[in-house]
C-alpha cells in the first residue's frame, strides 16, 4: 500500500514555480547565503556539529523549498542535483580543520545562488510583472560588411565606378 502511495505522490507534477510573494529572488538567495555565513562563523568559532546542523537546515528550510524548484525548472534535475551535492560537501568538509576547503564551498554555494536568483528573476517575474527578456549575448561580434562603399569601388583603370559625393557648396 504504501508503494502504491508514493508512486502515485511521485508521479503528480510539481506545482508551478511562482516569485516569492514577500520579497524578490535576490532576497530569497541572500537568505541562503546568510545562512552560509552563519554555518561558517560557527565552523570558525569551533562549533562544528552545530555547523553542521545549520548547514543541513539552511538547505532543507531555504534552499529547498523555494530555490530548488525555480533551479529545477530553469536548469532540470541535473543541475539541482549537483547543488544537492555541493551542499552535502560542504557538511562533509565541516568536520575538516580545512579553513581554505570550508570557505571555498561556501563562496561556491553562494555565488551559485546568486546565479540562481538572476535566472529565476528572468524566468518566474512576480505576479503583474512581464518576464524579462534574457541577458543579449556578451561575445557577439558587429557584422561589418567585405564590400567597399559604392564610391569606393573602382574601375579596372583604378579610376572611381562612381563619384563620391560632392562637398557642400558654400554659400
Amino acid at each position: 500500500m504504501l508503494a502504491v502511495l508514493c508512486l502515485l505522490a511521485c508521479s503528480e507534477p510539481p506545482p508551478p514555480v511562482t516569485a516569492p510573494e514577500a520579497h524578490s529572488w535576490k532576497d530569497e538567495a541572500e537568505l541562503v547565503v546568510r545562512g552560509l555565513d552563519e554555518v561558517q562563523a560557527l565552523w570558525e568559532a569551533g562549533q562544528r556539529p552545530a555547523a553542521k546542523t545549520l548547514a543541513d537546515r539552511v538547505y532543507t528550510e531555504r534552499f529547498e523549498p523555494r530555490m530548488e524548484p525555480a533551479l529545477r525548472e530553469i536548469e532540470g534535475p541535473r543541475a539541482a542535483a549537483q547543488v544537492e551535492y555541493n551542499f552535502g560537501q560542504l557538511v562533509l568538509v565541516l568536520d575538516s580543520k580545512d579553513r581554505a576547503r570550508v570557505e571555498e564551498r561556501v563562496d561556491a554555494l553562494a555565488l551559485r545562488m546568486r546565479g540562481i536568483a538572476e535566472a529565476a528573476d528572468r524566468a518566474f517575474p512576480p505576479p503583474g510583472q512581464a518576464a524579462a527578456p534574457p541577458a543579449p549575448p556578451t561575445d557577439v561580434r558587429p557584422v561589418v560588411p567585405d564590400v567597399p562603399p559604392a564610391w569606393e569601388a573602382t574601375e579596372p583603370g583604378g579610376e572611381p565606378a562612381i563619384e563620391p559625393p560632392a562637398p557642400p557648396a558654400e554659400g
